[in-house]
């Protein structure tokens, strides 16, 4: 992937040459790791639940997710111990100076390792949930998306606060991660449409088809952590979906997984959209308006080709609904982008650092 990293901040004088920064610290690499396993694990973990049920709380793709969500716990725990650094991107609690996306992890972490002893306790009061969308399985999902989001805020904070440009690089290709594993956690609320097996209304299929892509792809166009960003990342998702269905493919042969695989989003188009769109600083509401069409278009064929019923009432009614929700998020996303971008004042000033990570 050739890419170059735009807008790059002047260095900060202050910063020793050899950062201790949470790469060196091995935080990043294992959260992107961490990142990517969660996902593969609970698209595996749904395979598995359609084609073979849910047979114990100990199943193989259950093991898979907790343990790699219990390590991104450690982690960001961990990060959140030892980086000392003081920059006025860290949040200032008592005596402690926390980094605000390592913050974030965390608390997606924590959530999704809450979630999954009090999922087991609604299935014996309760029985068998038939929906990604039980109340347990939302708080599991919220705090899977809160991860990915926490990684990207993280790499992304990470650059602002580097001080060599190969740093800068680095931290905007890790953003790329972490924003293509967002954006691929904000598309997992469509998974019982995309293996056709939606136990809601199909209304609500075009309506989050034409909204969830809008917030990821603006917020990411906007910060531009490479030319191009917003493109790269669908590009990225693609390839992470496309490597999570050979996985199970290959791992169905060996009867660790269920033969019923899941559609793929073709959000590349969106991405391109998301990217001169934003270029040309049109309004937000006609932004949002546009990527929500591009999206509806660009998967219509798709949904032909898997026989998904798109009725003429779910049209009607999820169409119009989606259209606004895809405005709301590209309004949300652009704000995000804009609390995160140094002001004016301050944009050719360097971020101060005081004291180095602690190893």
């Amino acid at each position: 992937m050739s890419v170059k990293t735009s807008r790059m901040e002047t260095p900060p004088a202050s910063v020793s040459r050899r950062e201790a920064d949470l790469w060196n610290l091995g935080v990043l690499p294992i959260l992107v790791l961490g990142s990517l396993s969660g996902l593969l694990g609970v698209y595996w973990d749904i395979s598995w639940h359609i084609d073979k049920g849910r047979d114990t709380f100990f199943t193989p793709p259950h093991n898979f997710i907790y343990l790699a969500i219990l390590i991104v716990l450690v982690m960001s725990l961990y990060a959140l111990v030892r980086d000392r650094r003081e920059s006025p991107l860290h949040l200032t609690v008592g005596r402690f100076r926390l980094h605000p996306g390592v913050l974030i992890v965390s608390v997606g972490a924590a959530l999704e390792l809450f979630f999954t002893p009090a999922d087991e306790l609604w299935h014996r009061l309760f029985g068998m949930d038939v929906t990604l969308w039980a109340p347990m399985h939302l708080i599991g999902v919220m705090g899977l998306s809160l991860l990915g989001f926490g990684g990207l805020i993280t790499s992304w904070i990470e650059r602002r606060l580097s001080a060599h440009r190969v740093r800068q690089q680095l931290f905007g290709y890790s953003s790329l991660l972490f924003a293509a594993t967002f954006l691929g956690w904000s598309m997992l609320f469509l998974a019982e449409y995309e293996f056709n097996i939606p136990a809601f209304p199909m209304l609500w299929h075009p309506l989050l088809l034409a909204g969830l892509p809008t917030f990821t792809l603006v917020l990411v166009a906007n910060l531009r952590p490479v030319p191009w960003a917003a493109t790269w990342t669908a590009v990225l998702f693609t390839l992470i979906r496309g490597l999570l269905a050979g996985w199970l493919m290959t791992s169905a042969g060996f009867d660790l997984a269920g033969e019923t695989r899941p559609l793929i989003p073709m959000l590349i188009v969106s991405g391109l959209a998301a990217d001169l769109l934003v270029r040309r600083r049109l309004p937000r509401w006609q932004l949002g308006f546009i990527l929500g069409v591009i999206s509806l278009l660009a998967n219509l064929p798709l949904v032909e080709a898997a026989k998904i019923n798109w009725h003429s009432g779910a049209l009607l009614t999820g169409v119009p609904l989606g259209l606004a929700l895809s405005m709301a998020l590209a309004y949300l996303g652009a704000a995000v982008a804009a609390a995160l971008e140094p002001n004016p004042v301050e944009a050719d000033r360097p971020v101060e650092v005081g004291r180095g990570v602690q190893v």
